[in-house]
């Protein structure tokens, strides 16, 4: 039987790749920032109870993030004056990385063998 105390971590950090942008982006966004952490609170309960649906969901979230991080990745490194965005690109390809840990880290036959249904 696996611990569920090891996959706590899991689930309560799969938001900070989805928030990482650099802080004069965030700015504004305290609120989505909020939402975000509230609905992967309820998915990280949702993984802790054994539910299908809060894996499905957190894998989903995870690729769609890498997805949209790749399409934005080209149009904002540079800007209109031709300087490098440092800040965003590091901040992007960390996202990438972290994403797709979370995404090879879910789909593992420890986290499954705690579903449920």
């Amino acid at each position: 039987m696996v611990n569920k105390r090891n996959l706590i971590p899991v689930y309560a950090l799969q938001f900070i790749p989805l928030i990482l942008y650099p802080l004069t982006t965030l700015s504004g966004g305290i609120f989505v920032i909020g939402f975000v952490g509230l609905v992967f609170l309820l998915l990280g309960y949702g993984l802790w109870r054994g539910k299908l649906w809060a894996l499905s969901m957190s894998i989903f979230l995870q690729g769609l993030n890498i997805i949209v991080r790749i399409m934005m990745f080209a149009p904002n490194i540079r800007s209109t004056a031709g300087e490098w965005n440092i800040p965003y690109l590091v901040l992007n390809l960390a996202a990438i990385v972290i994403s797709g840990w979370f995404l090879i880290r879910l789909d593992k036959p420890d986290v499954h063998s705690t579903l449920v249904g």
